[in-house]
């Protein structure tokens, strides 16, 4: 467990999806209010960061934006048009440093107040006032990595995190108070985690849980931290498995993926069972090589419109509070009508075709829906 921790003053934005290859169907605004992250898998891509993430993996320091909940509300008041929060891609937003800070709670309640839905991604234990703040919001939802039921492997991959009964106790309490959850396989481990009967089981127990959506991935390795995931896998599960993961993992798509064949066997059982048991299903950030180009996966295995499930539309202000645009359903990437009303995020062009937002889009955006008189909320 990290033994630092750093208070920075940030002046981050609220921002679209990193620029590159991109699986997401909706649009979000991205939240991270630590730079580091003691849950400590040692997989993570964030460790290949610059800069906060770069001395994280090295000595284990947490940096903590502490004003980043009034700087959001700041930025969130100079627009008239919201995508779903997202709390927090590289870093979990429950870690124990929030106890003591909470500014997660904080930013959730920001957006609440505004009536912008969020949405957060844990593999540690929800706080019960999150649940709380957001039981009544129709849009929030929470998403849950369970990587493996076994409470052995879990202490590796996630050593800090919570243990596997808590964290189906986390889709538990979601379900119990009406709030959609996500249940994350993601990443799974080749020759570790891949069981095709362990698998069964943990999406048996997630959907009794009260999961109603399926992501699933299998594990890339940052060619940075090659040397050091190899040797994480040699020092856990020895030189066997070692020489195992150094011949499948043979392919390069920005990370060193494991081979297509192998990726595509998984997400053919993983589709199969969950149509078979009749919950969606999708993967994250997923991809193979075809004539030289690189193409997303998840237009053969997602089984929902949306990637995570959920259909959530753009929040455009109406006074103090934002309200859902009339028959959006959020799915960006492959939209042809914008309608929204914003034609940037009519993505299914070419020309729009996985654009990078930034809040100074999201201003742009606001001043031209100023004046549009025909859009529906």
């Amino acid at each position: 467990m990290p033994e630092k921790y750093v208070v920075i003053h940030t002046k981050k934005q609220l921002h679209g999806w990193y620029p590159g290859k991109r699986e997401c169907t909706a649009e979000r605004m991205l939240i991270n209010p630590y730079n580091g992250c003691e849950v400590n898998c040692f997989y993570c891509y964030a460790r290949a960061l610059p800069g906060y993430f770069e001395k994280f993996h090295r000595d284990g320091t947490v940096f903590i934006s502490g004003d980043f909940d009034r700087i959001i509300e700041e930025q969130l008041d100079s627009i008239n048009i919201a995508s779903c929060g997202y709390l927090s891609p590289v870093t979990d937003p429950f870690q124990n440093i929030n106890s003591k800070y909470k500014l997660s709670e904080k930013i959730i309640k920001v957006f609440i107040k505004k009536n912008i839905p969020i949405e957060f991604i844990t593999k540690s234990k929800i706080p019960p006032e999150v649940i709380e703040i957001i039981k009544g919001n129709k849009h929030s939802f929470g998403q849950v990595s369970i990587l493996t039921s076994d409470e052995n492997l879990r202490k590796i991959f996630s050593p800090s995190g919570a243990t596997v009964n808590e964290l189906f106790n986390n889709l538990n309490l979601l379900a119990k108070n009406n709030i959609y959850c996500v249940c994350r396989i993601d990443p799974i481990f080749p020759y570790i985690t891949d069981n095709r009967e362990n698998l069964i089981n943990l999406i048996k127990k997630a959907i009794d849980s009260g999961a109603r959506h399926i992501i699933a991935s299998v594990v890339d390795i940052p060619v940075k931290l090659y040397k050091f995931f190899m040797n994480k896998i040699k020092n856990f599960f020895g030189e066997n498995m070692l020489l195992k993961y150094k011949n499948l993992y043979t392919e390069n798509i920005g990370y060193i993926n494991a081979k297509i064949d192998y990726r595509k066997q998984i997400f053919d059982f993983l589709r199969q069972t969950c149509d078979k048991l009749n919950i969606t299903f999708a993967l994250c950030m997923e991809y193979e090589k075809e004539n030289g180009n690189i193409l997303g996966l998840n237009k053969i295995y997602m089984t929902s419109v949306n990637c995570e499930g959920i259909d959530i539309p753009v929040y455009i202000r109406k006074g103090d509070k934002f309200f859902p645009a009339a028959d959006c359903k959020g799915n960006c990437l492959n939209c042809k009508k914008a309608i929204c009303g914003i034609p940037d995020l009519s993505m299914a062009s070419k020309q729009n075709s996985r654009k990078s937002f930034k809040l100074k889009d999201y201003r742009n955006w606001s001043q031209k829906l100023a004046t549009t008189k025909t859009l529906k909320i």
